[in-house]
């Protein structure tokens, strides 16, 4: 059967949403633009001292033909997915259950996705990726539309029972809102990915794996935020670091949600402006 993953990974950055106290107007001139959010996944996010984001991503997707490469044959993979994205008004930790209440919504944006699989040799392979998709302010009467398009390269490697790889990205991130001028920005990644058996532990009856990254993003083109004192912050770049588990097989199961992997992540811009803290569910390669 098609595979159907259940959420996507945190990628990188800002939830980029309208902030509490947004949801009764169109625009906030202090927002960093919310139609971002989609692209840059779940998350909690601080710009500056004071100015907090946060966003919901679930994205089921379904693999039509899986990639492979065997005796000299190569067959390409293709898988699409259909991301949904809510901007929350606050994400309290003394009361999750109340961040999922329908009046804690501030935004929400669906942005369809195809990605192709392309297995340039058993251990390298180049992911090529575009999307389109559309979003709104709830209660209020902004919308935008929503792109971007990259290309991923994974080469794995192998070291005894250490297992990494090296990945490379590059793409283009674009919004055109109903008001405003369009804008977008090029973030380019360079990471390493890390894994190793967890001694003898297994978890649903398989092998357990500690898995780590570090990553680094530069924007070619500044990203630019709106921080607490209604000035610009110019993002140049950002760091992550991530530890997590994962089987060996199979992925994780809890309640109906099945992951690849868990992975708490920790993001900073080099100059300290942009801090975040979220989850992993997959490879950054998979994102």
């Amino acid at each position: 059967m098609p595979r159907i993953a259940r959420l996507v990974p945190c990628a990188f950055s800002i939830a980029l949403l309208l902030p509490a106290g947004v949801r009764a107007q169109a625009v906030d001139a202090e927002a960093v633009h919310w139609a971002y959010s989609t692209w840059f996944g779940t998350g909690w996010y601080r710009i500056g001292d004071t100015r907090d984001a946060f966003a919901v991503r679930y994205a089921p997707r379904r693999l039509v033909r899986e990639q492979s490469i065997a005796g000299g044959e190569r067959h390409y993979g293709l898988e699409v997915r259909v991301p949904v994205t809510v901007g929350l008004e606050h994400f309290p930790l003394d009361d999750l259950p109340g961040s999922v209440d329908p009046e804690n919504f501030a935004s929400v944006s669906v942005t369809p996705e195809v990605h192709v699989q392309v297995p340039v040799s058993e251990r390298w392979t180049l992911r090529p990726f575009a999307a389109l998709g559309w979003g709104t302010v709830l209660n209020g009467d902004e919308s935008a539309w929503t792109w971007w398009a990259g290309l991923r390269s994974r080469y794995r490697m192998d070291a005894g029972r250490l297992g990494w790889s090296w990945l490379y990205s590059v793409a283009v991130v674009g919004h055109s809102p109903s008001e405003g001028p369009s804008s977008n920005f090029w973030p380019v990644m360079t990471a390493f990915e890390f894994d190793y058996p967890f001694g003898a532990r297994e978890w649903q009856g398989e092998a357990l794996f500690v898995n780590w990254h570090v990553a680094y993003t530069w924007f070619a083109d500044e990203l630019e935020l709106f921080g607490p004192d209604r000035r610009f912050e110019q993002i140049r770049d950002q760091w992550q670091l991530g530890i997590g588990i994962h089987k060996a097989d199979s992925p994780i199961s809890m309640w109906r949600l099945r992951f690849d992997r868990l992975t708490l992540v920790y993001r900073v811009s080099s100059d300290g402006e942009l801090r975040g803290i979220g989850l992993d569910f997959r490879s950054l390669f998979d994102l």
